[in-house]
């Protein structure tokens, strides 16, 4: 088992408690305050007059349902590390858990957006075969919530490869960087600010850096691998 250092211990347990007080923020907001501002479930018709007069609330609640998704993540494997010297077994356990139920957030996102979506077309003035897109675009609200996750895996990512001294830490400077690519690739399609010139350039710019860092790492590690000497030192150490 692993032992974690005092120092480390004490920053784990900081993040956690922050992580636990986002969802203290968040929770009300996308999970009760959002919903009960917009759907109303005896009346389609209200509910659709609130979604398109109300928009801003709407999206106030989908940031914090994507705050929330995220925060999980985090706050799943923070509390993996403090409980597994009780029971790894349980540890584990609870972890998986809690992790299904974060997929299960983020998959429940995709609805909402689709039905932002389809309140705010005029479906019915429209040929009945182009009603097919509008799978294509629930398809395509799912790739941006998949996005928000694989952004933060990125993040972290890069810090782990920058801070292993086995792997080169350009190339870990790369993957956090591009990390923030596919965040503002999802938030700038959802919120219509690919638009607007600069943003969608520093957008597919910080996607080109995140594709320069995960072939990087692909081409060193098929070619390259790690430095042993480094990772034997790292594994000693840890």
């Amino acid at each position: 088992m692993t032992h974690i250092p005092t120092q480390n211990l004490r920053k784990t347990t900081i993040f956690t408690g922050l992580c636990f007080l986002i969802l203290v923020v968040t929770g009300p907001i996308g999970l009760m305050l959002m919903p009960e501002q917009i759907f109303v479930a005896e009346n389609a018709t209200q509910t659709l007059a609130n979604l398109t007069g109300n928009s801003n609330m709407f999206f106030y609640g989908i940031g914090a349902q994507v705050a929330i998704f995220l925060t999980e993540i985090v706050l799943s494997c923070l509390l993996y590390v403090l409980t597994k010297p009780v029971s790894q077994t349980f540890a584990l356990i609870a972890l998986a858990a809690r992790l299904t139920m974060t997929v299960i957030i983020g998959m429940n996102i995709v609805p909402l957006l689709g039905a932002y979506h389809t309140a705010t077309t005029d479906y019915a003035a429209l040929p009945v075969a182009d009603l097919s897109n509008l799978m294509f675009n629930l398809h395509t609200y799912g790739t941006l919530a998949w996005q928000f996750a694989f952004a933060l895996h990125l993040i972290f990512l890069g810090y782990l490869v920058f801070n292993s001294t086995y792997l080169p830490r350009l190339i870990g400077v790369a993957l956090f960087i591009g990390g923030f690519g596919y965040m503002t690739d999802s938030l700038g399609r959802i919120l219509g600010w690919m638009d607007i010139s600069v943003f969608s350039i520093a957008s597919n710019s910080l996607l080109g850096v995140a594709g320069v860092g995960e072939i990087s790492l692909a081409l060193w590690l098929l070619f390259k691998g790690v430095n042993l000497d480094k990772w034997k030192m790292k594994t000693l150490t840890s």
